[in-house]
């Protein structure tokens, strides 16, 4: 079992790394590092420029941003945690974004991001996940893929996708239903644009209901087959991210 490189060390001991394109931002998560006494902190304003040096000199924990040019945080984030990437694939990944996005934030924790935290941040928050950080004791597990991932968080959005895949069929056959019963309610209102006698009307009236309320009953039943959702356990990556909708 392989744990993050910065679990169970003191906050005086990390070696913080900041990639981040607004200098007023690398200025205010700079000053609160080291107010927490934080034992180093690079910044650096591109991925490219942070490449090497974390390559040469691995930190404890990496702060990156989400939106930068040319490449992205969430790039930085699949080449570190490649597992050709040893030691950086096991180096807790925090992003700092402005776009807190409940897609974003699934994207980033499903490929192995510890953390999101949205701007505008304050000092105590970014001390507190720093503390949440560095006692959680999730392991890192190597996916099919060759790339490392948080336990836990890949089964979570599996069951999301299942349930999805659930509503989403349900919608399919409720959608087919009611096609069907607006395909009968039309031959129904054909029949009775034609002139028959009173008997014929009466049989081709009850015939046409029969077929409507079985048609009905079938994808009502298909429908009702679909598993219920399940509750998504609250995975324990989050922080501050906005509600969106």
């Amino acid at each position: 079992m392989v744990h993050h490189a910065a679990y169970g060390l003191d906050i005086e001991q990390l070696d913080v790394v900041v990639v981040e394109d607004s200098k007023p931002m690398q200025t205010i998560i700079r000053a609160v590092l080291y107010s927490l006494r934080v034992a180093r902190v690079r910044v650096f304003e591109t991925v490219e420029l942070a490449l090497e040096p974390i390559l040469s000199e691995p930190p404890n924990v990496i702060f990156t941003d989400w939106r930068m040019q040319p490449m992205s945080g969430y790039q930085l984030l699949r080449i570190v945690r490649h597992k050709h990437m040893e030691p950086l694939c096991f180096i807790p990944i925090v992003f700092i974004t402005a776009w807190g996005t409940r897609a974003l934030v699934n994207k980033a924790l499903r490929s192995g991001a510890h953390m999101v935290m949205v701007k505008p941040i304050s000092p105590s928050v970014i001390h507190d996940r720093i503390k949440w950080l560095l006692q959680d004791n999730r392991p890192l597990i190597l996916e099919r893929s060759g790339f490392y991932n948080i336990n836990g968080e890949a089964g979570d959005f599996s069951e999301e996708a299942r349930d999805v895949q659930s509503i989403e069929q349900a919608r399919i056959l409720h959608q087919q239903g009611q096609r069907r019963f607006r395909e009968m309610q039309s031959v129904l209102e054909r029949f009775f644009d034609q002139k028959l006698d009173q008997e014929a009307e009466r049989k081709v009236i009850s015939e046409v209901e029969q077929e409507v309320a079985q048609a009905r009953a079938r994808e009502l039943g298909r429908v009702g087959k679909v598993a219920p959702k399940k509750r998504l356990k609250k995975s324990n990556g989050f922080a501050n991210v906005r509600k969106t909708g």
